[in-house]
This record gives structure tokens, sequence and C-alpha cells, in this order.
């Protein structure tokens, strides 16, 4: 009876090895049934042992794992031979019938052909059904065999753990198998990582050390420590763990990419470009490495390199849209606008692709295409489900273009037109309060200010834009310092803000505070409306001669400055 079954066993699952490969070969699944009865012994009606096969091959090749799983675990209870219950095991894992699992293995045991893979579905099903005693007595047995650890079980076990979703039972696991089992390194080790995903810190940096003293080349104890002092803000700390692993394993270069974006992290740019350097060499068509160096060349201020590796990428077809658009950043600040546009258009993906055909609309604009531009930035506008965040950048982009061209009102309408759609936007009630104190609405200038600090109270620039409003038209002075001050105590050292600083004191009528304020901003940034304000008060003050000096500054920076012609025109020269 026993050869029967195995013949029929085996025989049954030939058909259905078969009948997987009819679609494929053009026959029909009838055709390959009536054949393949013939060899088989006359099936009796209650003997269902080949229909439950063939019904959960059957139901496994449509991926119904469920249902799969009851057909074996019929077919196994019917047959109670190792092979189906081996396969009825297995698919019920898959299956998470957990249940099944444990039954479908004890009846594998019990044919006495059940090994070590027995043991590994038993832990794993254990495990799931939160079974913990049972799990650690069947990792064990999967794990050692005649006390000494079985190092392809413990991979596989290392899998099980890592994507088991209650880390506090693989821990508990864990636990339980280091203390029957002290001193195995790659145990502690496990642990260790289960303890770093639980924050518990100081015991996964003890579990590190363990095994850094039972074995000492163990790489991946010093990137655990790596990945301990990184949770912990300890960047240094995790950069010389890092280090340490690569002493250990120089010719890694996945372990070599991770020490030298490290090192960019802490802009040690210097030494992450000789690892880069080093990997080149290691992995030369490697397309990732090669764009981590031209980005660090921009970095770095190596604009001729960072061309050259860039324009490789292109040649390569790798990282296209990237290598594009800094392309065209690097073509842009050389004044190569028309180089610069055509790779911007060549930004075709990837997350810079708005701010690429943003750039591009500027440069249009720049170049005295201001109609295309907007009409570019429209034409994106106009495509459906754009994000609110997106839909912002993009009306921002039009309004600066519009102010840029000094068409103060039409910017107006285009940012009340976009808060209609977006209401509360801060950027946005920000640009039309900026729009609006040029066309002398210092009601909409107030209003819009004061709801951005609604939302945002520690917001500097509004702070400082509100203050200096006020500074400007002389009224409310003792509330505009107020602003003032809070702003430049959240941003001390911004020239804008100590630029109103100095006009503030101006207009408070303290010139010897409203100077030294103005030159500290002067000095920062050489911008052509703070020489206006600072040559203003030099001139009030009887400082006439620094005056021109000032002002002549402001005039070779930007002669056609607004606030500095308003300025010239009221001063004789």
């Amino acid at each position: 009876m026993l050869k029967y079954l195995h013949n029929k066993v085996f025989n049954a699952l030939l058909v259905a090895m078969l009948l997987s490969l009819a679609g494929c070969a053009g026959f029909s699944s009838q055709e390959i049934i009536r054949e393949q009865t013939e060899v088989l012994p006359p099936v009796k009606e209650k003997d269902s042992l080949v229909f439950n096969v063939l019904a959960g091959e059957f139901a496994g090749a449509r991926g119904s794992l469920q249902t799969a799983a009851n057909y074996y675990m019929r077919a196994a209870e019917q047959s109670r031979e190792a092979v189906v219950a081996d396969r009825a095991a297995h698919i019920s894992l898959y299956a998470r019938q957990y249940k099944n699992a444990l039954a479908a293995v004890k009846i594998w045991q019990q044919s006495g052909e059940a090994g070590i893979e027995a043991q590994r579905i038993l832990a794993i099903a254990n495990l799931k059904l939160g079974k913990l005693t049972a799990a650690i007595q069947a990792f064990e047995k999967f794990l050692f065999v005649d006390g000494k650890l079985n190092r392809q079980s413990m991979n596989a076990f290392t899998g099980v753990l890592r994507h088991h979703k209650n880390n506090d039972d693989a821990l508990q696991v864990l636990l339980a198998l280091n203390q029957k089992y002290p001193n195995q390194a790659p145990l502690l080790l496990q642990l260790g990582q289960s303890q770093a995903g639980a924050k518990q810190y100081e015991k996964a940096l003890a579990a590190a050390d363990q095994v850094l003293d039972l074995a000492p080349d163990t790489a991946a104890a010093y990137l655990l420590k790596a990945q301990v002092y990184s949770a912990q803000n300890k960047l240094d700390a995790a950069l010389n763990a890092v280090a340490s692993a690569l002493e250990k394993r120089p010719s890694d270069n996945r372990l070599r990419l991770q020490y030298a974006r490290m090192l960019v992290q802490l802009k040690k740019y210097d030494d992450a470009w000789e690892e880069f350097m080093q990997l080149r060499l290691n992995i030369p068509d490697d397309s990732g490495v090669l764009l981590s160096l031209a980005l660090l060349s921009v970095e770095t201020n190596k604009q001729l390199l960072a061309k050259e590796y860039f324009k490789e990428l292109i040649e390569k077809k790798q990282h296209l849209s990237q290598a594009h658009y800094y392309l065209a950043r690097i073509e842009q600040s050389d004044k190569n606008y028309e180089a610069a546009l055509q790779h911007y258009a060549q930004v075709k993906q990837g997350d810079f692709i708005m701010d690429a055909n943003i750039r591009r609309a500027g440069l249009l604009a720049e170049t005295g295409k201001s109609e295309s531009a907007l009409q570019a930035l429209q034409q994106l506008l106009a495509a459906k489900d754009l994000k609110p965040i997106v839909k912002s950048r993009l009306y921002l982009a039009q309004g600066e273009l519009l102010r840029r061209d000094n068409r103060m009102q039409d910017a107006m309408d285009l940012y009340t037109q976009a808060l209609q759609q977006i209401p509360s936007n801060v950027d946005l009630l920000y640009a039309r309060a900026l729009t609006a104190e040029k066309l002398d609405r210092f009601d909409i200038t107030e209003a819009d200010l004061r709801r951005v600090l609604q939302r945002e109270p520690q917001n500097a620039n509004a702070l400082n834009a509100l203050g200096f409003t006020l500074a400007d038209r002389n009224e409310r002075l003792s509330e505009a310092k107020e602003y003032i001050l809070k702003a430049a105590a959240l941003l001390p050292n911004d020239p804008a803000i100590l630029d109103s600083l100095g006009w503030l004191y101006y207009r408070m009528g303290e010139y010897d505070e409203a100077i030294k304020w103005l030159q500290k901003a002067f000095a920062k940034y050489k911008d052509a409306e703070i020489a206006a304000h600072l040559g203003e008060v030099l001139w009030e003050d009887g400082q006439t001669e620094k005056a021109r000096s000032v002002w002549q500054q402001g005039v070779e920076l930007d002669a056609e400055n607004t606030v500095l012609k308003q300025t010239l025109k009221r001063y004789p020269q």
C-alpha cells in the first residue's frame, strides 16, 4: 500500500506539472488529463487523493493559496506521506494558515522523513501564532546541530526575524537563545540589531562590543554601532564605526559608499572626494558613483569637473534628468543662457522637473522673453491634478516675473486669484503683501502679514516686513520696533533685518544706532537698497562725503534700483 501511494502521489504531481505546462505547449488541459489518467490506477469515488492534489496545484497556479493549502491538507491527511505533508506545510505557511502548517508538519514528522526544514516551518508558525516557547524550541533545533550553530540556518533565521513585525517577540526569542547559547557571535549580533530596532541603544552597543570581543573582524558589529550612534545623532562616532568596518573589509564597495556618503553628510568634502575617487577606480561603470562625484564637484565648486561628469552621465544615458538639470544650473551661472535653456528643456522626469521648468521660465524672462516665460508657466498651471504646493510655486514664479517687469497690479491680481484657490497659503500671502506695499495699499499689506503671523508667529520675514513697512511710513514706531527686534532675535545676522533695524532707528532719530546697524547690514550684503538707506542716514548726520561714496557703490551695484534712484533725486549730488 505504501508503494502504491508513493506512485499515485508521484503521478498526481506529474499530472499537475504537465497541466501547468499545457497552456505553453498549446494543448488543452482535458487532453493532458485524458492521457495521464491512463497511467494511474483506477480511482474509487471515495478515494479522492488525486483530486485533492490536483485541485491544490490548480488553486496554487491561480494564486489562491488558501484554497491550495486546504486541498493539500486534505491530501496530507489522506496519504500521510512525507512528500504531500511537506508541500502542505509550505503552502500553508505561505497562505498564512499557521495552524494548518503545524498540523502538516506533525504528519510530516510522523512519516519519519522530516528534517531541519520542518523545524523552520514549526518555528515560524509558532512565532506567528504567538506561541513563543514552542517557537524557541523549534528555532533551537533549526539553528543548532550537535550544539554547533549552523551558519546557513542562521542566515534564514535572521531573515525570519527581520520580516517579523513584532520586534518584542523577536527580542524574547533572541534573549532566550542567547541565554542558553552564550558567546555565539552571530546570535549576539542579531540580538543587538533587534535591541537597536527597539531603541534599546545602550544594550545594542553592549551586544556589538561583545561580538567584537568574540570576533574582532566582524564588520557588521561596527555597522551596528554606526546605526546606534546615528540614531543618537552622534555622527562623528558613527563615522568612526563605519571607518573601522571598512578597515576590516576594504574591498567592500557598498561599505565604502556608505562611508563616503557619511563624510558628505558631515561636510568633510575633501575626505569624501578621496573615497568617491577610489570607488570610481573600483567600479568604473557604476553610474551612482559617477553621479555622486558630479554632485560633490558642484558642492565644492569644481564646476569644470562637474560638467565633465554630468556630460559622461548623459553619454551613458544614466540619471539624465539630474545631469541635465545641474548642467543647466552651471551653464546659467556661467551666463551661457542658450545652453542652459536647452538643458532645462531636457529635464523630463523626477524631482527636478518642476524646478527646471520654473528656472527655465525665469531664464526666458531674463533674456527678454517675458511673455514666453509667462505662457510656459501658465501651461504648467493648466495641468490636471496639480498638488497645492506645486500650484503655489507656479503662481509665485508668475508673480515674480510680473513684479520684475514692474507690472505690480497684474501681480496683485494674480496673487488674489491664487489665494482664492489656495486660501491662507503663507507664501502667497507674503508675496501679495509685498506687492500691495508697492501699490501703496498698506491696508492689504498689513492684513496679509498679520494672517501670515497668525499661522506662523515665528516667521521672521513677515515680522521684519511688517516692522519695516511701519517704520518706512513713519507710523507706530514702537510697534514696528517690537516686530523688528523679534525678527532680529530669530535671525540675528540677516542683512535685510539689520537694514530694517537701522532704518527704524533713523526714523526714531537715533542716528548713531541707525548708522551702526546699516553699516553692519551693508558689510554683510552689498545691496543697492541698503546703500540708499545708509547714504541717507549719513547725509542727515552731516557725513555728506561718506554718503556720496556709499551711494556711488550702490549705483555700481544696481543703478536701476527704485529706492536708490528715488533717494538720489531727493539729495543734491
